[in-house]
């Protein structure tokens, strides 16, 4: 409510009125000074390098009266004119000599987009006292209007509205409004206080309070946020009153007291702050004596990111849960939290310049396990020490030299819970290579070559590995106490582009053909006695199909390799927009030679000839658009990826989007079939429904389940009630339910979907249109 700052609005603008007609004599040209005269601006502005005391006032009024000395009264269609503010009323009185103003008959006071009108006005100077009749006001800032029946200006800083009503609905005739009393507004503090404030939806009282805190500007306030509250199957209903605290302006804190029905109270609370050199968030919930599992539940989160100077950086990553179950019980709408697998314990201290760059990074997983799915822990790396060197364009060579050193550990503790050895050790990489780009119009070669060096320092102590040619049940033990490899690595990458202009859907385009041959030579070296840290198969797709080891992650293995990789890629291309229509791409790799290192337990390749690969785009329309991508095994007639989607944007607040993706089990690798489908779509003028189903075809159960219906209530309000079923695990479900009453202007009741939508409703849109901001002169008279 910035407009309400009328005392020092009056107040500036009676200091000048003394000199009303005193610009106009300014403008006339001095004695002996050049001939000038006003010009007509080009448009309204604002005067923001003057001060208000120095913008010219200009005064209109069928008849002026008085002696600037003494009194001035302006009658008939008065008018007192500032570019920062204009004053009108049927009659405009300032006397002098008591410091008292006074303005009667349909006042009407403008300033920056904001009007305030009422019968009349009075403002006694000197002590910045007076008050406002029955005064209807208009907040540019905030949309918002409303009235009282009084205005008191107890000071320059204070004002009082009594039995006042306000509403950010700007609809003739609103949907919801706040009522209170008594209103004080402290503009030096920004904090209005409601006494006996109501809020009434459709008349019917919502929400009430003996006193309301709110901000009068759009500024930062402490106070209540909105409440939220839903339900779920695994922690009954739940309530949860945010309290904001506007504890400097860099910092903030946001206290979370939360009430679950089947649990018991939660205290939760966040704290950010933000400086030149460093930011951060420090977040953290607990609940005691958790009445399902008779146990205390907490959860925290530490981040932090500075800039020391000199390239030198600092930040961590501190998070933790009390158990395994912890996002499982507590996740509302939001279904990828409680999926949480990890949690990292992090820090890292960087340095780099045009050239270099370092890092160590320490790092401490919490893994959360699914009891009917569990899954191996990650290794901790304590620490993980990397650095990198680049030189692109030396003399026509690219130099790149990348490195690590890396303490793996895993907890002991970990290990005699889960049955897994006390595993513990090192690895020392470093990677140099050399390349020389020559790349034109019409196509690119690259020649590249490499050194890969790796020293291992292992106390794999009876360690197990599984070993297909092991005589008992496949595993095998051994003792390492260290190893080293070192490879060399070749690679040749060429490509060639061809256009032509041509035609796609009535359209002009540009279709490309874009051959590529990527040859790669790595030696064998056996590598089954060095360990398995971080290394897993990499997926076959087009980004893997040209890289350089069909492993991914720390390089514990490299593939031996003498194959070329042969791809065709053709696009159509938009000649007038730029945007790329439709693709086509294939691929697919000739060995030369068989795989000979393979991970623990793996069964090496020994066809010719691996995988097709396939993918189609196409934007078949401005609206429409689709892709499919295909793994096809050529040697057992099967595919062994696929993932087709489409998407169907019909108009505003209308979209449908499917999609399909299979996987095929493999070493490792568990299996996937899955059909989604999701879609926004208006059901009338007012109603609009969202959904999102993904069933598992694999295990025969849907995996998430959304669905809700959002109402416009047109200008004034929406409401969306949101249900979502989704897995926590191989075997359990969690159902939530949450409603959500959003008032334009003042903020929403309830739990906000919005995020979960937008995240799995490709093109979702708000049915609740942006506001767009007014300007200062959006009412200008």
């Amino acid at each position: 409510m910035q407009s309400t700052s009328w005392p020092a609005v009056l107040a500036v603008l009676a200091s000048v009125m003394l000199t009303g007609p005193a610009p106009a004599r300014a403008a006339e040209p001095a004695v002996g000074a050049p001939s000038a005269s006003l010009r007509v601006s080009p448009g309204l502005r604002t005067h923001n390098e003057l001060e208000s005391e120095q913008l010219p006032v200009f005064t209109q009024a069928q008849e002026l009266q008085g002696n600037p000395d003494e009194s001035v009264t302006l009658t008939g269609d008065a008018q007192v004119r500032r570019n920062d503010v204009i004053l009108k009323g049927s009659r405009i009185h300032y006397d002098r000599a008591n410091e008292i103003m006074d303005a009667q008959g349909s006042v009407r006071l403008l300033r920056e987009g904001s009007v305030v009108t009422g019968p009349s006005m009075r403002l006694e100077l000197d002590s910045d006292s007076g008050n406002f009749s029955e005064p209807e006001f208009y907040v540019a800032a905030t949309g918002g209007s409303g009235r009282a029946r009084e205005a008191e200006f107890i000071s320059r800083n204070h004002t009082r509205l009594y039995d006042a009503m306000y509403t950010g609905c700007p609809c003739p005739e609103p949907d919801w409004w706040i009522k209170a009393r008594q209103v004080d507004l402290k503009f030096d503090e920004n904090e209005g206080l409601a006494y006996g404030g109501v809020v009434y939806f459709k008349g019917v009282p919502i929400l009430g309070s003996p006193i309301l805190s709110f901000p009068i500007t759009d500024a930062r306030k402490s106070g209540f946020l909105p409440p939220t509250f839903g339900i779920t199957t695994r922690s009954g209903f739940q309530v949860t009153v945010p309290y904001y605290l506007n504890l400097a302006p860099n910092y903030d804190a946001t206290l979370y007291p939360s009430i679950y029905a089947r649990r018991g109270v939660q205290l939760g609370g966040e704290f950010r702050y933000l400086r030149p050199t460093f930011s951060g968030e420090i977040y953290g919930t607990y609940l005691p004596n958790d009445r399902e599992r008779r146990d205390n539940r907490w959860y925290y989160n530490l981040q932090h990111r500075q800039s020391l100077g000199g390239g030198f950086g600092l930040a961590w990553d501190l998070q933790r849960a009390s158990d395994d179950d912890y996002f499982r019980d507590f996740s509302r709408v939001a279904l990828d939290r409680a999926a949480t697998v990890t949690l990292p314990q992090s820090a890292t201290l960087s340095w780099a310049n045009d050239y270099f760059s370092a890092s160590i990074n320490p790092v401490r997983y919490q893994t959360l396990q699914d009891i009917d799915s569990p899954i191996t822990p990650p290794f901790d790396t304590l620490p993980r020490i990397s650095f990198a060197g680049q030189r692109y364009n030396w003399n026509g060579f690219d130099a790149v030299m990348t490195g690590e050193a890396t303490r793996f550990v895993r907890s002991p503790w970990l290990g005699s819970i889960q049955g897994l050895p006390d595993e513990k050790g090192s690895r020392y990489t470093i990677y140099p290579t050399l390349s020389y780009p020559i790349a034109r119009a019409g196509g690119f070669i690259i020649p590249k070559i490499g050194v890969h060096a790796s020293r291992y320092d292992t106390r794999f102590n009876q360690s197990q590995y599984f070993d297909p040619n092991s005589g008992v049940g496949g595993v095998t033990s051994f003792d390492v106490a260290s190893a080293s490899r070192v490879l060399p690595i070749a690679s040749l990458d060429t490509g060639l582009i061809f256009e032509r202009q041509g035609r796609l859907f009535n359209r002009d385009v540009t279709q490309t053909l874009e051959p590529r041959l990527y040859y790669l030579y790595v030696p064998y070296k056996d590598q089954s006695m060095l360990p398995v840290y971080d290394t897993a198969n990499a997926d076959f797709s087009f980004a893997q199909v040209f890289s350089e080891n069909i492993f991914s992650g720390g390089w514990d293995r490299i593939a031996n390799a003498n194959q070329v990789t042969a791809g065709l890629t053709s696009r159509w291309i938009d000649s007038a927009s730029g945007v790329e229509r439709a693709r086509v791409s294939a691929a697919q790799r000739l060995y030369f030679t068989d795989q000979r290192v393979t991970l623990p337990g793996e069964s090496a390749r020994s066809d010719r000839r691996s995988d097709y690969l396939f993918e189609v785009y196409g934007a078949l329309t401005e609206s429409l658009s689709g892709q499919a991508t295909v793994q096809y095994n050529p040697h057992e007639s099967r595919f062994e990826q696929a993932s087709v989607s489409g998407r169907w944007d019909a108009a505003r607040l209308a979209t449908v989007y499917t999609a399909y993706r299979y996987r095929r089990p493999s070493f490792l690798q568990e299996g996937q079939e899955q059909a989604s489908v999701a879609f926004q779509w208006p059901f009338s003028q007012r109603w609009n429904g969202v959904a999102r189903l993904d069933y598992s075809l694999r295990d025969s159960r849907f995996s998430q389940v959304l669905g809700g219906v959002e109402y416009n209530g047109g200008c004034c309000w929406t409401a969306r009630v949101v249900g979502q079923r989704y897995a926590v695990s191989s075997e359990s479900s969690n159902t939530a339910l949450f409603f959500q009453l959003e008032l334009n202007g003042l903020g929403a009741l309830g739990t906000n979907p919005m995020e979960t939508l937008r995240r799995n409703i490709p093109g979702y849109q708000s049915v609740t249109p942006p506001v767009t901001p007014g300007t200062p002169f959006e009412r200008y008279e």
